[in-house]
């Protein structure tokens, strides 16, 4: 059933992979993106910090984000936002 949803722009589309992958672990959430578009980690200078990831769709469309509790947590240049249903 995962396999047929078509991830075109992730962050519009939140909601619905949330629900997908609700009660899979973080590792399985990135392999189902990686599937799905180029999945790249990006370099931070706070060792602590969560891991933040870019993700750009096989029709280009871009996005940063991490995983927080089940959630995807989008970054842009001056915000960051949650997709709650």
């Amino acid at each position: 059933m995962t396999d047929a949803f078509a991830l075109i722009d992730l962050p519009s589309q939140a909601l619905a992979v949330q629900r997908l992958l609700a009660g899979r672990q973080e590792g399985e959430w990135l392999s189902w993106l990686a599937a799905r578009g180029r999945l790249t980690p990006v370099e931070t200078r706070d060792p602590g910090a969560r891991t933040v990831y870019l993700f750009e769709s096989a029709l280009g469309l871009s996005c940063a984000f991490f995983i927080d509790g089940g959630e995807f947590v989008f970054m842009g240049d001056n915000t960051s936002y949650t997709v709650k249903g």
